[in-house]
């Protein structure tokens, strides 16, 4: 055969294994895609997530794990710690706990990446409490937001009923009109010509209040007493106590929580002049 035979022969060649390449490209086959061992090709995907993680593209990772998930229910351990800390980053929370909890179920103490884990779950552990209290947060903010409505509302409500432009003034006329409806009198038998028991005036100063008690006593007679309560560091919200044994009410005092206004056996009542001294406090503090 002579050299220009042999030229022609290799070239024939040549243009077929060019053929053939085409042809195995055109299919879409590359060298990722000739079929490995299930189990070299799980190593091969996770090794790939670990130079994501490490490069921090987290949805490379993803997919690359998600790829390991559809080939193989009996995943490996090290699967779960790289699915745990993709989550966390995608910030799936749930999702990343389960995952290193299984991990950590799996491997115990002497796995590979048991401190890693460990860290991570405080983590999840650290953003979790802070959403709680974010939302404790937002839902106190919302609460405070329905109170100021309702604090308006039950003011202007109270300047209607008693023709008077100043809050201020209404809530006085309120709370004396609550006192006095649903005073303690002592006995089986009562009556609002009885004047036994207790009575109490409100008046309001310019950053305190004043309450006048008048209570009877075993000789026919009455004392006077005089409470000031400042408004300032006083919580507004006040307590109150209903004893079925002594048949009375009483409302607790806003700064001692002790046994403050004496009233009669009605707890509705008890609440309602408890509001109103609230609503009262922090119309004064400025609320």
């Amino acid at each position: 055969m002579t050299s220009r035979n042999i030229s022609g022969a290799f070239f024939i060649a040549i243009v077929k294994s060019v053929v053939l390449l085409s042809a195995l490209l055109s299919f879409g086959w590359s060298s990722a895609s000739f079929a490995l061992p299930k189990e070299i090709e799980i190593d091969r995907l996770l090794l790939g997530v670990e130079t994501a993680v490490e490069q921090q593209q987290w949805d490379k990772a993803n997919a690359r794990l998600i790829a390991v998930q559809a080939l193989e229910d009996d995943l490996p351990s090290r699967f779960y710690f790289y699915r745990g800390q993709v989550s966390l980053q995608l910030a799936d929370d749930k999702g990343a706990r389960q995952a290193l909890e299984r991990y950590l179920e799996q491997e115990g103490k002497e796995g590979q990446h048991y401190r890693d884990s460990l860290m991570l779950l405080n983590q999840i552990e650290e953003r979790e409490d802070r959403a709680k209290q974010e939302q404790v947060r937002s839902s106190m903010a919302s609460q405070l937001v329905l109170e100021d409505r309702g604090h308006s509302s039950y003011l202007e409500k109270l300047q209607k009923l008693y023709l008077v432009d100043s809050a201020r003034d209404a809530l006085e006329l309120h709370i004396n009109t609550l006192l006095s409806n649903h005073r303690y009198i002592p006995g089986r038998y009562r009556s609002d010509r009885d004047w036994r028991g207790s009575l109490y005036q409100v008046q309001v100063r310019r950053g305190q209040i004043s309450v006048m008690e008048k209570r009877s006593n075993d000789q026919g007679g009455y004392s006077l007493n005089q409470d000031q309560l400042s408004i300032y560091g006083v919580n507004p919200y006040l307590a109150t106590h209903c004893d079925s044994v002594g048949d009375q009410c009483w409302i607790r005092h806003p700064e001692t929580g002790k046994q403050w206004l004496e009233l009669e056996a009605n707890p509705k009542a008890a609440d309602s002049i408890a509001e109103a001294f609230s609503h009262l406090l922090r119309h004064m503090q400025g609320g």
